[in-house]
């Protein structure tokens, strides 16, 4: 392995579980001599911008003793739960961190160039008992590390019980394989947020903050395995770094996100849907859709209490009954974000992320059929091309549909939808700005229908907020639920008229793959 090339899993585990951990057969079959417990404090550096932050830097000074190490790590890529960063450490003997002890120059300048002359200052520290063992099984070797302490910013602490599995030589999917072993004892859990992302969260006085997709990375003259690889790990990055900001609920934006990328990922597979081992495609199918159902409730709540709820009692002030109405609503939220918790906090979530990451980093989507594997080599941009424009033509089919019902409108809504999503993963493919104008052009199509969607949702939720009120239900409520259908009615005309508008643009875009 590149020296300075890192690669670790990290784990989430309550200090009882990192207790048993110490003493599971499994650690004391695979261990390679005696565990070693050292104290680590460290302090993290950057401007008061957080400019290396922005550029996925993170500059440390640990103090292990009287011994410092200064180190710098670059994010290459995380997903679930795996990382893997660059990393470059040298000797120093200040607490202050010394860009000019870089021994790689072009890094050096890189990070001379990123925080402009401005002074380093410390962001946040941890301290932390770690007890390492190294383990070994076959080939492949790893570091157990199991961290107990805490991270302080600010005046403020945010406790530690981490595990980390770093590879030393071998395949990074045993990683997945060694983590999903402990989880048959254990509740250990992917973590999507290292000590340095939660570390800087925490000097900015932020709990787990929403994350948004990042664009899938391809040459043009990608393969077809590389495309899917790529496509996959960012659909998992994605739904599993809102998890926790899922998980708190206090930023509608975390359970969005999280459903965008559970979304995303099944239209992935769906996609790559014939290429795929069907068992392992029937599989993760089915937990994608389990997760998809279980946030996807939320989120309708809060489009419908931030939308057509709010505009409503905005117009229809000191109306007892629609506040009633709106009370219910907040409650059911709040039970639907209940069930959020128990989906993300659960082992079935944990083994879902574990077993992805483990398919994607091992690439094992290959039939036992060594022929097969000649496909996996071929240029992705046929394979793309072939799929955009059967997706992209079946949408012109459904065209006549958009008029005929509300389940019609749909149909062609989840269409758009796909053929968002593939243009998204493929476009880097296709150079050039086509694709960006032509995404924008189906995105506004997908929008006009998603709010004639919001309508037929709140329609609804309305249904259940007055099954809720049971025998306290009255004519107040029930007229209180018509203004609501009312103000909803209203924005479902203006909806169809924007989608006319859209649909019209959307067919004079030149698909970009041509």
């Amino acid at each position: 392995m590149d020296e300075h090339r890192e690669i670790e899993l990290k784990l989430a585990a309550s200090p009882e579980d990192l207790r048993r951990l110490r003493r599971h057969p499994l650690v004391q079959s695979l261990a390679q001599g005696r565990a070693v417990t050292q104290t680590l404090d460290s302090s993290y550096f950057d401007t008061e911008d957080h400019d290396l932050a922005g550029a996925r830097f993170g500059l440390r000074i640990r103090r292990t003793g009287k011994r410092r190490v200064q180190t710098v790590k670059g994010e290459r890529s995380a997903s679930g739960g795996l990382f893997e960063r660059s990393e470059f450490d040298v000797p120093v003997v200040s607490d202050e961190p010394d860009l000019q002890r870089i021994a790689d120059a072009d890094l050096r300048a890189q990070l001379v160039e990123i925080t402009g002359g401005k002074p380093l200052v410390e962001i946040f520290r941890t301290q932390f008992r770690r007890t390492r063992r190294v383990l070994r099984k076959g080939e492949t070797e790893w570091t157990l590390d199991i961290d107990e302490g805490d991270i302080i910013a600010a005046g403020r602490r945010a406790p530690v019980h981490e595990i980390e599995l770093e590879l030393r030589e071998g395949e990074p999917e045993k990683l997945f394989e060694f983590a999903l072993l402990l989880q048959e004892k254990l509740d250990v859990r992917p973590a999507a947020r290292s000590k340095s992302h939660r570390g800087y969260a925490l000097a900015r006085g932020e709990g787990a903050a929403p994350v948004k997709t990042h664009r899938v990375r391809l040459d043009p003259d990608a393969t077809l395995e590389e495309a899917l690889a790529a496509t996959l790990a960012q659909c998992l990055t994605h739904f599993d770094a809102n998890a926790d900001c899922a998980c708190a609920g206090s930023d509608a934006e975390g359970v969005h996100q999280m459903r965008v990328g559970v979304r995303r990922a099944r239209a992935a597979l769906s996609l790559f849907e014939p290429l795929l081992p069907a068992d392992r495609y029937r599989y993760f199918r089915a937990e994608l859709r389990w997760l998809g159902r279980e946030i996807g409730a939320a989120r309708d709540l809060d489009v419908f209490l931030r939308g057509i709820l709010a505009d409503t009692v905005r117009y229809r002030a000191g109306d007892a009954a629609l506040a009633r109405l709106r009370g219910e609503a907040i409650a059911l939220r709040g039970e639907c974000y209940d069930s959020v918790r128990a989906c993300v906090q659960s082992r079935r979530y944990a083994r879902l992320v574990l077993e992805l990451g483990g398919w994607i980093a091992a690439r094992d989507w290959q039939e036992s059929d060594p022929g097969e594997g000649a496909q996996w080599l071929s240029p992705a941009r046929v394979f793309a091309e072939q799929e955009l424009d059967r997706r992209h033509r079946k949408i012109v089919r459904l065209a006549d549909r958009l008029d005929e019902s509300d389940a019609a409108r749909h149909a062609v809504r989840i269409a758009m939808k796909k053929l968002r999503y593939a243009s998204e993963f493929f476009r880097d493919l296709h150079p050039g700005r086509g694709a960006k104008r032509f995404l924008r052009r189906v995105a506004r199509v997908q929008s006009s229908l998603g709010r004639l969607n919001d309508v037929a949702t709140a329609e609804r939720i309305l249904a259940l907020l007055l099954a809720r009120l049971g025998p306290e239900r009255t004519r107040d409520h029930d007229r209180a639920a018509g203004f609501v259908e009312g103000w909803a009615a209203e924005l479902a005309v203006e909806a169809r008229r924007e989608t006319t508008d859209t649909w019209e643009r959307f067919t004079r875009a030149r698909p970009f793959w041509l």
